[in-house]
């Protein structure tokens, strides 16, 4: 056989192979069926597939309208801003009026499994075959840049009507969620004549849902006529082991026409309930330092799949020694996939070790039905640094001699992570040394800005040299308005002797010698300078009387 015989032998062979680990999957207890396809990355991507499509269902009869829930697990790295766009190629089943939709789910941990749900529709000449579907995860690196992942391909297969001889379903919708009770909401039309007095009964054919504490209940419909639809709602518990896939309920009518009670036949219906409702908190960091006041702060995260109204993150528990000025952050309604910055304000007694804690939060927020619900605890390290002065004082002149008085100036630094205000600055010294301005006054500081105050201070004259202390403290705001109390702070003033008083200290400030070296040079140039004038006088008057002679 020649190679260029051998080439397309092996490309149908590799299709056929790939062709036969297709077919059906058959999700939760067999009565809903879609196929997983080939995943694949579009080329543009420029990195390799970081997602794993795990599992799809659906529950969409031919005319009606179900649910499609999608499962991904992110097999790369931690992503932010994370979407799940899907495509259906045929008008026959499609999202609405649309045929794209699209979930945010938001933060997206490496290793973690997220579910997105869709309303689906299948139209009256939708067939019950595999109709192809795609989906495209966009999504936020690290660095920041915006990626697309896919496209990832599955299958769609619509169940039959199902007809319960003379009605026949044509909606089915959940908000149900697993660890919670929600409300499973059907619709159903009298494709018969008028009928009175129905009874719709609901049976669960699971342990994992329940309709309230039973696996039955039902609807009382007194009149219904032919063609009316009627819509008729359950409250379902999911148990928190629910996983994704849909599961089987068998729905029944039982009517009075013509004065006779009659039952249809029961039929299965698949419900799919929603993922349990998580939070995340990310991107947390602190000011916290003992024996001071810091700020807690990080981003909260609805990671779906329902919005959570009214939703407030409450600090529950943070060590001893750290006191919350308050344990509640509103956050409104966080939508799923919507984000939230936090901020708590916290005071840490002298008392407190540095180092990590401990902080455990919880999100409580109303469900889909307003019933209060609470999240799982959201623990994260906060850490605690070293306790450190407000302030950082550096004498820049600080010295006074005796019976004289002087400028003390101080260079003050502000030490912390916040801007202070109004800073008060005042001295207090004790004798031999008196203040005759203790106070300076500092607008704003910025931190690690720095500013020069100056104090006026004199010394007794009986003092001693030496070095004394004088204290300072600070009274100050910080950025939230709150005035508070520095430490005090010693700053060393040294005493000094006086440099002296007129010639004799002069003198005595051993620059004798070179002053008399300086007075003998002077009393020389003067003793030559009048030797000079008297030899010039005496020889002009030889000149003269020599003239006179001749």
């Amino acid at each position: 056989m020649t190679r260029e015989a051998f080439v397309p032998i092996f490309v149908v062979i590799l299709l056929v192979v790939q062709g036969s680990t297709g077919g059906g999957m058959v999700m939760g207890e067999g009565h809903s069926k879609a196929d997983i396809g080939q995943q694949t990355q579009t080329a543009d991507a420029g990195v390799t597939a970081d997602f794993e499509l795990v599992s799809v269902a659906s529950n969409v009869p031919v005319d009606g309208t179900g649910n499609l829930s999608l499962t991904f697990e992110n097999t790369g790295a931690d992503i932010t801003n994370a979407r799940i766009a899907v495509q259906s190629p045929n008008e026959s089943v499609r999202f609405g009026d649309s045929q794209n939709a699209s979930k945010s789910v938001g933060n997206w941990s490496s290793g973690e499994r997220r579910t997105v749900t869709y309303r689906l529709l299948a139209e009256e000449f939708a067939e019950v075959r595999s109709y192809p579907f795609e989906a495209v995860i966009s999504y936020t690196t690290r660095n920041g840049s915006r990626e697309r992942a896919g496209p990832y391909t599955f299958n769609v297969r619509p169940t039959q009507p199902i007809r319960l001889e003379r009605f026949e379903v044509t909606d089915i919708s959940s908000n149900v969620q697993a660890g919670d009770t929600g409300t499973v909401s059907l619709t159903l039309e009298n494709t018969g004549r008028d009928v009175s007095d129905a009874v719709i009964s609901l049976q669960s054919q699971n342990d994992q849902l329940r309709l309230g504490e039973s696996r039955n209940a039902s609807q009382f419909v007194s009149e219904w006529a032919t063609d009316e639809d009627v819509q008729v709602e359950y409250q379902v518990s999911a148990s928190n082991d629910t996983v994704g896939g849909s599961y089987p309920f068998s729905i029944s009518v039982s009517y009075r026409e013509d004065g006779s009670r009659n039952q249809t036949q029961s039929q299965l219906i698949g419900i799919i309930p929603a993922p349990e409702q998580s939070f995340s908190l990310t991107d947390v960091n602190s000011t916290l330092r003992v024996g001071d006041e810091g700020v807690v702060t990080g981003q909260v995260t609805n990671e779906g799949p329902q919005a959570a109204a009214n939703a407030v993150l409450v600090l529950q528990s943070q060590g001893d020694n750290a006191f919350p000025r308050e344990t509640e952050y509103a956050l409104e309604t966080l939508e799923s996939g919507e984000s939230e910055r936090v901020r708590y304000r916290i005071d840490v007694s002298e008392g407190a070790d540095r180092g990590p804690r401990q902080f455990s939060f919880v999100v409580r927020y109303e469900n889909q039905d307003g019933d209060s619900r609470q999240s799982k605890p959201l623990e994260t390290a906060v850490r605690v640094g070293p306790q450190r002065d407000e302030f950082v004082i550096e004498p820049q002149s600080a010295s006074v001699e005796q019976g004289s008085s002087s400028t003390i100036s101080l260079v003050v630094t502000n030490n912390g992570d916040r801007t202070l205000r109004n800073i008060d600055a005042r001295t207090f010294v004790d004798s031999p040394l008196t203040l005759e301005e203790d106070q300076a006054f500092i607008t704003r500081l910025e931190p690690n800005e720095s500013a020069t105050i100056a104090f006026s201070l004199s010394a007794e004259g009986e003092a001693l040299a030496g070095t004394y202390p004088m204290s300072v403290d600070f009274q100050y705001e910080t950025p939230d308005g709150e005035s508070q109390l520095s430490d005090t702070y010693e700053v060393p003033v040294r005493v000094a002797e006086p440099d002296g008083n007129g010639l004799l200290s002069f003198l005595s400030g051993g620059i004798v010698l070179p002053l008399i070296l300086v007075l003998g040079v002077v009393l020389v140039g003067v003793g030559g300078f009048v030797a000079f004038r008297r030899w010039r006088a005496a020889r002009g008057s030889r000149r003269r009387r020599g003239d006179g002679g001749g």
